[in-house]
């Protein structure tokens, strides 16, 4: 078993170590299969996921800078490539259904407003930091609690809770400043 922190081998697959890189794998295959259960929710459709995640993230290990932890990196990848592929998959089955005709129109409305609703926090969510954006998209769009978050980002529990709490804050005081209509709490 190798004890080398997460950083250091990156920088071993840099050098072209490429068993390095199977250690990374070993270290995060799980929580990678985990999320594209939560997103795909069967095991064939969660295992591509991972193995396509890793190959982005071998593609792409030399822009990893090592400001962030190796974790947190290989999350958001993880998490952009699966919203991805979900709204894809979404879009597609979307745009093979047709809308009932009977359906009235103030329904038509309603989740209309709500979409818009989403893509404002969603815009919101980019005037955060990286690593805020990651947590809150990690426990409210994946459903992740404090401590998994905590594990897979190896940050303590009290600082996970701080930056939902800033986060919410911040998103709230966004949608407030550009007029939006929002609830006391988010």
């Amino acid at each position: 078993m190798d004890n080398r922190n997460d950083n250091d081998l990156v920088k071993s697959v840099k050098r072209g170590d490429i068993e390095a890189f199977g250690t990374l794998v070993e270290r995060h295959q799980s929580r990678l299969f985990f999320l594209g259960i939560k997103f795909f929710h069967n095991q064939e459709d969660a295992e591509d996921f991972a193995q396509e995640v890793f190959l982005k993230v071998f593609e792409k290990l030399t822009m990893f800078s090592g400001k962030v932890p190796f974790g947190a990196w290989l999350y958001k990848i993880a998490f952009n490539h699966a919203v991805n592929k979900y709204h894809v998959a979404k879009t597609l089955a979307l745009a093979e259904q047709e809308l009932p005709e009977d359906k009235e129109e103030s329904v038509v409305i309603d989740d209309w407003d709500r979409e818009q609703l989403k893509e404002e926090v969603n815009l919101a969510l980019t005037e955060l930091t990286d690593l805020s954006n990651i947590i809150i998209r990690m426990h409210f769009y994946d459903g992740l609690g404090y401590a998994e978050i905590s594990d897979i980002m190896d940050i303590p529990v009290n600082t996970i809770k701080s930056h939902v709490h800033r986060a919410k804050k911040l998103i709230y005081n966004i949608l407030q400043r550009e007029g939006k209509s929002v609830g006391e709490r988010i």
